[in-house]
């Protein structure tokens, strides 16, 4: 099986998405898949499901979940190499990214409200770390959920949101975690005329509002936004 598994990775050594490839193989070989349970699977011809395993081609995101599925998979593990665990672990050359206590809202704010422990954790191979997020360390990092729809499209309820914690104060315009008269909100500020900062929804059908100076002193910045991960599950049985 090691001598079958290192031929595979050997051929696709050099290819566009070589990457891929080899994480796609590995989990073939351990599913026990060949290209053409995976082409009946996916919905493809059996030369595209040889293409993904050559790293001549990578799915799109559709299929992406598809192949994921075939291979007992996720499509992130498959695409980036960042394996998402329902629990804590430590393994060797990995960053492991956990959550934190509590409940970002993409609406009209919550107060005290329980983190939902949809994952806990994520470990990233520390050689991705710069492709993913475009930094060296992900010291002061955490992950939370975002719920509501008034950052839509950008946000979606239950996208994993990579959070800064060590930014906790306005830096520039981005989408930002703030406490503000009680509530907690996850919107995205702009400093705009007056001194004032603009609290801006993505989704047109909430108005945004604004922050006089005097009430930036009433702000409390838990981070700023680095990335998300969409978390949609599809259900086929």
């Amino acid at each position: 099986m090691t001598e079958v598994r290192d031929r595979l990775l050997l051929m696709v050594e050099n290819t566009k998405y070589s990457e891929f490839a080899k994480r796609l193989n590995e989990r073939m070989i351990d599913a026990g898949v060949d290209v053409k349970r995976l082409s009946e699977s996916v919905g493809v011809t059996y030369e595209m499901a040889r293409r993904y395993t050559l790293g001549t081609a990578k799915p799109r995101d559709d299929k992406m979940e598809q192949v994921a599925n075939a291979v007992r998979s996720t499509p992130v593990y498959l695409d980036y190499g960042v394996d998402i665990h329902g629990s804590f672990g430590e393994e060797k050359d990995t960053v492991t990214v956990r959550q934190v206590e509590a409940f970002a809202s993409a609406g009209n704010g919550y107060i005290n409200n329980p983190f939902p422990e949809v994952i806990r954790s994520i470990e990233i191979p520390s050689d991705k770390i710069y492709e993913l997020f475009g930094r060296t360390s992900l010291e002061g990092v955490v992950i939370i959920n975002a719920d509501g729809d008034s950052m839509a499209p950008t946000l979606n309820p239950k996208d994993l949101l990579f959070i800064d914690t060590k930014i906790c104060h306005f830096t520039g315009d981005g989408i930002y975690v703030f406490n503000f008269e009680d509530s907690t909100f996850i919107k995205r500020l702009q400093r705009v005329k007056g001194r004032k900062l603009a609290v801006i929804s993505d989704n047109d059908f909430y108005p945004p509002f604004h922050l006089d100076e005097h009430e930036m002193f009433e702000v409390y910045f838990h981070g700023k936004l680095l990335r998300s991960l969409p978390l949609s599950l599809k259900v086929f049985a």
